[in-house]
């Protein structure tokens, strides 16, 4: 953004403004960043149930004769062979196999006809709209953007099923990742999709734009003897960062190739198919598993209680002093009670290595797994 741009208001503005939030700016919207007590919000996930407004993210509409081939051909998973209520996780790549895109994708059979909506996050809109108008043919399949008239609200922690089913007035169903289904708030129409983008169960509910302050104010209204509690960002790039979650804008951008990231976080079957035939980027990901490996990995990285490194400080081998590696995002860990990271390392440095950040004198940073465990 320009010094002169201002960050669009998110709809819910005016009541959690109400509510104590502070804001920050996420590709030109304004979010919540913490409600006055980052921790606390970040308890109520592991514990209860917080709720979030998701404005950090944007949604594509496409229909048409076959918008679900037509996305299909986009993307590393197999959205053709989903079965009816099961999204799919995937990647949309360039040519060269680097990413544009994470997103999720949910085909729908609306009154009108076949749809596929696209969720993902907003630091990808622009490329997936420059790369919808290069490869998706207006006989085959039309797109907008919608990313202004809907919006989403997270629903994530342990009681995240008992809070959605009082508000929706029945039993919410338990819902595997990416799974979705059609319901309503009243007379509002709702998708509701299972998320584990936390760590923890968790819920997205899609609605319009227009409707969200009331469904905010019900959850946590309907959600306060269950110890709800609004959620800003902080707290959920720490759960995220903790359960190993990469994220388009952070840990994958244009420079990734998807398996740099999905590997070493267990992923893989989540967002790459490999039977499913032909889809642009597919070549590269091909040759990478004929190859067996790529050079670099997404890991965790403990650094006891140094401050949190910058994205984009280098990691670097302190028996030869060359670099190897980057952080891509940090956080202050209650879970590991320390500062931990996320950052790519070369292959030949695997769990249990130590690196070190910035310089062969810099800070220790041991090379972990992902998702973060406490050890014993």
């Amino acid at each position: 953004m320009s010094e002169t741009s201002v960050a669009a208001d998110t709809p819910l503005r005016a009541v959690e403004e109400s509510a104590g939030a502070t804001f920050t700016e996420v590709a030109g919207r304004s979010v919540p960043r913490h409600f006055g007590n980052s921790l606390a919000e970040y308890r109520a996930v592991r514990e209860a149930v917080g709720v979030a407004d998701r404005s950090d993210r944007g949604r594509i509409r496409l229909w048409g004769k076959d918008p679900a081939k037509m996305v299909h051909g986009l993307v590393t998973n197999d959205l053709l062979n989903a079965p009816p209520g099961q999204g799919v996780y995937a990647a949309m790549l360039t040519p060269k196999g680097r990413m544009l895109a994470e997103l999720r994708a949910f085909r729908r059979e609306r009154p009108d006809g076949a749809e596929v909506l696209l969720d993902l996050p907003r630091e990808a809109l622009e490329g997936t709209r420059e790369h919808l108008r290069k490869f998706v043919p207006p006989m085959f399949a039309r797109w907008k953007d919608v990313s202004e008239e809907t919006g989403a609200l997270g629903v994530y922690g342990p009681r995240s099923r008992e809070l959605l089913g009082r508000v929706l007035g029945g039993e919410a169903p338990e819902m595997a990742e990416d799974a979705f289904v059609e319901t309503a708030w009243g007379d509002v129409p709702l998708l509701v999709a299972g998320t584990r983008c936390t760590g923890e169960p968790g819920y997205d509910l899609f609605a319009p734009a227009e409707v969200l302050p009331g469904l905010w104010e019900a959850l946590l209204r309907e959600g306060a003897e269950l110890g709800a509690r609004p959620v800003g960002r902080a707290a959920l790039e720490t759960l995220r960062i903790e359960a190993g979650v990469p994220r388009y804008g952070a840990d994958l951008t244009e420079e990734t190739i998807p398996t740099e990231a999905y590997e070493s976080t267990a992923m893989m079957p989540r967002a790459i198919s490999f039977t499913k035939g032909c889809y642009t980027g597919q070549e590269v990901i091909v040759r990478i598993a004929h190859r067996g490996h790529v050079n670099r990995h997404l890991r965790g990285l403990l650094l006891g209680d140094a401050p949190a490194p910058a994205p984009g400080t280098p990691l670097v081998n302190p028996e030869t002093g060359r670099e190897v590696g980057r952080i891509t995002s940090t956080a202050a860990s209650p879970r590991m009670e320390e500062t931990v990271a996320l950052g790519y390392v070369r292959r030949e440095i695997g769990p249990g290595g130590v690196v070190r950040v910035a310089s062969a004198e810099g800070t220790e940073a041991r090379v972990v797994e992902l998702p973060f465990r406490r050890e014993g």
